[in-house]
């Protein structure tokens, strides 16, 4: 009787790539596991650009008509502000930037307000990064688009993370350094932006209780407007010019030292505030924008701030994401985009 007859070449061929196939479906499963299939590309092909100590590095990623902010503190910590709106395309840049930076941990998230065109990737971020704390808006209305319903929810599933309300007061404290909030007011005041907002969300609600952010170091000031409307604005100057300084914490806070605005509502008419400007006096200013039917960023806007800056105004729609150093005595902006 003769013996077993050899497989058939085709045969084998089937085999292989059957094992192939399995090997591979295993590989994904177990990829997904800790990296997301999606975004792959975001965690492969690249150098690790880890920020030097007592640098502060400040980026403003280029996600179109929407915003999002990584900061990189001299001390080692780093803040992400916002998001974008929660896109694939956006959601890619802004992974690619985290983990080319080596952000593993991110250690103040910030959700800035209840626009999808702000908070809309937030919920990715508490997936597929550690976060230690988050700010938030103390805003009740978890449906007002799916990007805040998303980011609500993932909060929820989250385990472990001090979460506080975005709100007048300390972001980050250090001896060389201040990141806190100058607007909204603290979400216990009765009448105050949140209180406006979970009555009636109109969009100047929203806009108004997004987040302003103030951050210093070694003599330079950041100005991040957020969404408010050019009333909001002239308030905040109006509150300013009263004490010639904001107080947090027993920290004074003086504009004198601003060397960068960050425009707010992507540049729109809407919050273009003269007044600001004037109190600022900032050397460059930034706009976050992209494709958009608002037709910004506007003529008001950039009329008002050129009156400081000249030609030094950065759109992330020509220049690609904005990086901000400071050290060493400088001030130094780069462009993803030559």
């Amino acid at each position: 009787m003769k013996g077993k007859s050899k497989l058939k070449k085709s045969h084998l061929i089937t085999i292989v790539v059957t094992a192939v196939a399995c090997i591979a479906a295993v590989a994904i499963i177990i990829t997904n596991v800790f990296i997301p299939v999606k975004y792959l590309s975001a965690y492969i092909g690249f150098a690790r650009d880890k920020n030097a100590a007592g640098t502060l590095r400040i980026s403003f990623i280029d996600v179109g008509y929407g915003d999002s902010t990584l900061i990189e503190l001299p001390d080692g910590k780093t803040a992400l502000i916002d998001a974008g709106d929660g896109s694939r395309t956006h959601q890619l840049k802004i992974l690619k930037l985290l983990n080319r930076r080596g952000v593993d941990t991110i250690d103040y998230l910030v959700c800035s307000s209840v626009s999808a065109k702000r908070c809309g990737g937030i919920a990715e971020i508490l997936k597929y990064k550690r976060v230690n704390k988050v700010f938030a808006p103390d805003c009740s209305l978890t449906r007002l688009n799916n990007g805040y319903k998303s980011f609500c929810e993932e909060l929820k599933k989250a385990d472990g993370i001090k979460t506080q309300a975005c709100g007048y007061g300390e972001i980050a404290f250090a001896a060389d350094y201040t990141l806190c909030f100058l607007s909204p007011s603290a979400s216990s005041l009765s009448g105050g932006e949140y209180a406006e907002l979970n009555k009636n969300p109109t969009e100047d609600n929203v806009d108004n209780s997004s987040a302003v952010i103030w951050l210093e170091y070694a003599g330079a000031g950041f100005f991040l407007s957020g969404d408010i409307t050019s009333v909001k604005a002239d308030k905040l100057y109006s509150e300013y010019k009263l004490n010639d300084y904001f107080e947090i914490n027993g920290r004074k806070i003086c504009f004198d030292s601003c060397k960068i605005l960050k425009m707010g509502a992507n540049g729109s008419a809407r919050s273009a505030s003269a007044r600001l400007y004037d109190l600022l006096k900032p050397e460059t200013a930034i706009i976050s924008v992209g494709e958009n039917g608002r037709g910004c960023p506007s003529a008001e806007a950039l009329a008002g701030v050129q009156k400081y800056t000249g030609d030094k105004v950065y759109t992330t729609q020509d220049c690609g994401t904005l990086t901000v150093e400071v050290g060493n005595g400088s001030c130094t902006v780069f462009k993803e985009k030559k």
